[in-house]
């Protein structure tokens, strides 16, 4: 979700014609990355042609907002350059932060040409203990020593921060000046990071990167003295400015400044100018030329499969209210065994029941099935396995039920109550879903919906006035759904456990379905039956087909079941259909 300062800092890249996009950082960096894009880019859309992004900077911050405000900076820098003005730049909050903030990036460009590095080691130093967790990788920071050159900077602490990683020819490494060392060391830890970010994008490209475009919304850029106001006008001595403003003075600089961001923008981007305490005509001439960012750079591929925040806005949401956090209240205490034995007798009772039906089927059998083993199941089960016109036996249904949702044991429930176990696991033991089998081609069992009542072992009869062909028209692979001999329907009940775990049940509730899905897979494959799960499906027309209302109550997944083929599976012309499917 974006937060207020990360809409700020975006705003302010953004004011400079420029966009913003996420980047991927390996789980175990402790960080986050953006990159500067040009603003034709910003917009985040699916792309099924895979192109690559044009990127003209990467930041790496300990939040998103920090690295936004990053490229903030860079922005800046890029649109000087652009206009043949020798400044850096820099982002803060106010102007003397974002003063300050470019004095050290020129600092440090300075700092890192005088000479051999040498200086002590920061011990107990979290950032870059951090950083990087669960690598081989070994982060180290050093407080460098003052410079010997005469040319050097004296009294500005600067941070070098040095990464060695096994696969790398060479350690990557990163400097930083502050006034204030605990905040260089998180600075140069994070530039590592940079560092790393695109170490390991360029390792992982096989093409040569080509020049970046253009952007078309840059304005053309002028050339010529810019007016500045001195850094010396400033805070007073004692603030973290004045200090800056003291140490340049004694090493015979002063930093002039420019704001560049609109007055009211939330964050402020200042242009800097370091030069000599006297400066003549010819010293801003003379300066070396301000960093400018890497060239050629294209972000990862993935980020062209993407979409707009507002595509998965509801589900950002769900899962944020649906969070287990340390404090307390998250969830209710609950203690089945100082329930009343009428409620505890009702937690087991995880089941609807069509005992009135016209027709019903007993699942009960005493042959054992014929099994594959486990290895060969998991190695042949395909989804797009063909199927023939050949019928399942009620022999076969009823093994593949039993051993799927069939009651296997039973568990106490304080001293008194004994709740049934089923085959496969459910959140709590309260078995949130419920299978409904619709039959098309089953010997012995005519075609219908029904109920699959786990504690009875039998099929109760739901409904059979719906055809084969009107509830397959209702799915994405109709055709292939066709084919099938039955379908398994998966319907959530929500209210079984939302009880207990209140928001952080509907989780629960897919994770239910989809342990119960596996076990259908699984098993039918085991029995030498096809099994194809699906998603692709018309909620609101099965939701009525099985009689729930789609909020309390709702189907969730189906799984076609056919008996297997001899010919090689082959999707049909369907199988680009609308709605993800498992891969085959």
């Amino acid at each position: 979700m974006t937060d207020l300062r990360t809409a700020t800092a975006e705003a302010a890249v953004t004011g400079q014609g420029f966009g913003v996009r996420p980047l991927p950082l390996p789980l175990y960096v402790r960080a986050h990355a953006a990159a500067l894009v040009p603003a034709g880019h910003a917009q985040e859309r699916l792309d099924l042609s895979a192109a690559d992004i044009p990127v003209l900077d990467v930041a790496v911050a300990a939040g998103h907002a920090e690295a936004v405000r990053e490229l903030a900076a860079s922005a800046a820098r890029l649109k000087l350059a652009r206009a043949g003005e020798n400044a850096v730049a820099g982002a803060g909050t106010d102007q003397d932060e974002a003063v300050a903030r470019a004095v050290y990036d020129e600092l440090a460009r300075r700092r890192s040409r005088t000479g051999p590095r040498t200086g002590v080691r920061i011990t107990g130093c979290e950032p870059a203990e951090t950083a990087l967790r669960g690598t081989t990788a070994r982060l180290t920071c050093h407080l460098l020593d003052e410079p010997e050159d005469e040319h050097g900077l004296r009294g500005i602490p600067a941070v070098h921060a040095v990464l060695h990683l096994d696969r790398l020819d060479r350690p990557l490494s990163a400097l930083i000046c502050d006034l204030d060392p605990r905040r260089g060391v998180r600075r140069a830890v994070h530039a590592v990071l940079r560092a790393f970010l695109l170490e390991t994008w360029s390792a992982d490209r096989t093409d040569a990167p080509p020049e970046p475009e253009t952007d078309p919304t840059e304005p053309p850029g002028t050339t010529g003295e810019i007016a500045y106001t001195d850094l010396a006008a400033g805070p007073a001595p004692g603030t973290g400015t004045g200090l800056l403003r003291a140490a340049l003075r004694r090493n015979g600089l002063r930093a002039r400044a420019r704001t560049l961001s609109p007055p009211g923008a939330g964050l402020t981007v200042a242009a800097c100018r370091i030069t000599a305490a006297a400066p003549d005509a010819a010293d801003a001439r003379d300066e070396p030329a301000a960093p400018t960012p890497p060239s050629g750079l294209r972000a990862p591929r993935q980020l062209s499969l993407t979409y707009t925040p507002d595509d998965v806005r509801l589900s950002r949401l769900f899962h944020e209210h649906s969070k287990m956090r340390t404090a307390f209240g998250t969830l209710p205490a609950v203690d089945i065994s100082g329930m009343a034995p009428a409620a505890r007798r009702l937690i087991g009772q995880a089941y609807r029941d069509f005992r009135d039906t016209a027709l019903a089927y007993d699942l009960a059998t005493d042959r054992p099935p014929a099994l594959a083993p486990l290895e060969d199941c998991v190695r042949k089960r395909r989804s797009w396995a063909p199927m023939d016109d050949a019928p399942l036996t009620r022999e076969q249904l009823a093994h593949l039920l039993g051993l799927v949702y069939g009651t296997t044991g039973s568990g106490l429930a304080g001293d008194d109550i004994r709740l049934p176990l089923r085959a496969t696991p459910s959140a709590g033991g309260l078995y949130s879903c419920d299978l409904f089998l619709l039959v098309n081609r089953v010997t012995g069992i005519e075609p219908g919906l029904y109920y699959l009542h786990p504690g009875r072992r039998e099929l109760q009869l739901v409904r059979a006035d719906r055809s084969w062909a009107d509830v397959t028209a209702q799915t994405g692979y109709r055709d292939r759904a066709r084919g099938a001999a039955a379908m398994v329907v998966y319907t959530g009940a929500f209210r079984r456990n939302q009880w207990k775990y209140r928001e952080r049940g509907y989780r629960t509730v897919l994770l239910d379905c989809g342990h119960l899905a596996q076990s259908v897979v699984l098993t039918a494959t085991a029995l030498g039956l096809v099994a194809h799960p699906m998603i692709a499906f018309v909620d609101d027309y099965f939701n009525d087909l099985v009689g729930v209302d789609g909020v309390d109550d709702a189907v969730l997944y189906l799984t076609l079941l056919g008996t297997r083929a001899t010919a090689p599976a082959r999707p049909g012309p369907d199988h680009r259909a609308t709605g993800p499917e498992e891969a085959a």
